[in-house]
């Protein structure tokens, strides 16, 4: 299979509305629900757990994103796909808020590059969802003029999650 037919990748150009900018982000560590947030200075990462337990069956996840209000959510551990992307939706709270990522008994991660865009990705672990979500911006820089460094860099992961399965 394609590396596009693997992986849900995107990119979305983010407009002037973003002063929040990835100045840098601290490792992103899952917790026991198997959510990663990453400490990323003027974005909001949220998430919810469904709670579903499925001893035979799938687990279903969900990414959402509003690049104009700096917000990224999860939603893991739902009985459907539906379910699991209303709930990523919701968490996400605000008008603008877009599915980007939908993975089964998988993770999913979004990441962004100092040039404002966003790239996403899933995988069947942790790592490698995080890994092609930064991988697919490649190396990047602020535009011009930047107030700051000019330096290009490696994007940064804003949010990763994975179902309890994984």
């Amino acid at each position: 299979m394609s590396l596009v037919g693997k992986y849900a990748l995107g990119v979305a150009a983010m407009g002037a509305v973003a002063v929040a900018t990835v100045v840098a982000a601290a490792p992103a560590s899952a917790g026991a629900s198997g959510v990663a947030i990453a400490e990323v200075p003027g974005y909001t990462a949220v998430s919810r757990d469904g709670g579903f337990q499925a001893a035979a069956g799938d687990l279903y996840g969900a990414l959402a994103l509003s690049p104009g209000q700096a917000v990224v959510a999860s939603a893991v551990n739902y009985g459907s796909w539906s379910a699991a992307k209303r709930a990523a939706l919701d968490e996400c709270g605000v008008r603008d808020c877009q599915i980007v990522v939908e993975f089964r008994n998988a993770c999913g991660a979004v990441a962004q590059g100092a040039d404002y865009r966003f790239g996403w990705s899933w995988d069947r672990s942790l790592a490698a969802a995080e890994r092609s979500a930064v991988d697919v911006l490649g190396i990047s820089a602020r535009p011009f003029p930047d107030p700051g460094s000019a330096s290009p860099r490696a994007a940064s992961v804003i949010l990763s999650a994975c179902t309890g399965n994984v």
